[in-house]
């Protein structure tokens, strides 16, 4: 039986991860719960998993728990996380949160799969020769990391990840600036966090996974491409130099790439809907418009510049997400402030955790000054 760590496990990654050990219930147990808060949702699970560890950011020891369960929380509980002896970590946190447990976890030498990509990034520059035992779960590096063929790693043209798009594809420029919240949260293809739900309406998210893709594979820029596929059936491809591509193809849901991530090798039935091409009809594919989107330009442009530009594109995405989420910003001032906000900034390059954590710092603290 494989013992599982789930960080994040209230959120959209962790709740599927947990459908699926309800499906293998002989084959998983749940050794640790994460959350960053004591929730009914994570009482619920406590009392449905019964783990024998809980972690929480923050900590009310006048909260009552199961007395079989050790509570770690705050800096010391997450080193101590770190620590346990679990098979298998799954990182679902979303955001800049993701950090310190993915970098504490790497040092440890745990295995890990995750789907917060922030950590890949901003750990990129001190870590990324660590990242070969990885697991990626986003849905378009879990499809890369299965078409490269480690005998042919050498011989690979390009690497392409997809798109769908988004609630805008379609949508003419001229009317970006009546776009609403409610809107940029109606994804057509995929059920996700709010954050990540409008980084895909700005095509950020492609723009944060193109910079993914070079520190997870490590291939450089100009090797990774980005294709807009609204029907979200081809995740991503690997194009090698004889002309051949191989594609990972399925239906949109995350619990494939889960599923794929806590039984690699191997591959185990699934409770999904499984692909019928004859109900299909067309597949389609269309170059992305920088214009439109100009924040993918910038994260290509960013992360060739290395350094610490990935790291402040990273911040300054979920600091200006928020501030739209909020209502502070119209959706088009999205891009003009992300960019103003790294523009403004200068550091050396990361060398340790401590270096990357003070750039997220400084960036949160300067973004509260810069206005459009």
């Amino acid at each position: 039986m494989k013992s599982l760590g789930i960080l994040g496990s209230t959120g959209s990654v962790g709740t599927q991860t947990l459908e699926i050990v309800r499906q293998y219930k002989d084959k998983f147990k749940v050794k640790l719960l994460s959350a960053s808060k004591l929730s009914p949702a994570l009482f619920s699970q406590i009392n449905e998993f019964h783990p024998e560890f809980v972690y929480v950011a923050k900590y009310d020891k006048n909260v009552n728990i199961d007395s079989g369960v050790k509570i770690l929380y705050g800096e010391e509980g997450l080193k101590e996380l770190a620590t346990l002896d679990i098979d298998l970590f799954i990182n679902g946190v979303s955001g800049i949160a993701g950090i310190k447990p993915t970098y504490y976890l790497l040092e440890n030498n745990k295995k890990l799969a995750t789907a917060n990509k922030e950590s890949i990034i901003c750990l990129g520059e001190i870590l990324k020769d660590r990242y070969n035992e990885i697991f990626p779960i986003d849905s378009e590096h879990s499809a890369i990391f299965q078409c490269l063929e480690d005998k042919n790693r050498k011989n690979v043209r390009r690497i392409i990840l997809t798109a769908s798009g988004g609630p805008f594809f379609n949508k003419p420029m001229s009317e970006f600036e009546d776009i609403t919240i409610e809107e940029a949260l109606n994804h057509p293809k995929w059920k996700m966090g709010r954050k990540i739900t409008v980084d895909s309406a700005t095509l950020m998210n492609k723009g944060l996974e193109v910079i993914e893709a070079h520190y997870l594979f490590g291939y450089d820029y100009e090797k990774i491409d980005v294709i807009i596929h609204p029907e979200s059936i081809i995740h991503g491809m690997v194009e090698y130099v004889d002309g051949t591509i191989l594609a990972n193809m399925s239906n949109p849901d995350m619990k494939i790439p889960i599923l794929y991530a806590m039984t690699y090798p191997e591959r185990w039935e699934n409770h999904v809907d499984y692909l019928d091409f004859t109900q299909l009809g067309s597949l389609s594919f269309f170059k992305p418009d920088f214009e439109k989107f100009p924040l993918l330009k910038l994260a290509y442009e960013y992360g060739k510049r290395e350094s610490y530009f990935p790291i402040v594109l990273t911040v300054a995405d979920e600091i200006v997400v928020n501030k739209f989420l909020k209502g502070e910003i119209t959706f088009i001032k999205i891009p003009v402030l992300i960019e103003k906000i790294i523009e403004s900034l200068n550091f050396k390059t990361p060398e340790t955790i401590e270096d990357v954590i003070n750039i997220i710092e400084e960036t949160q603290k300067m973004a509260d000054y810069i206005t459009v």
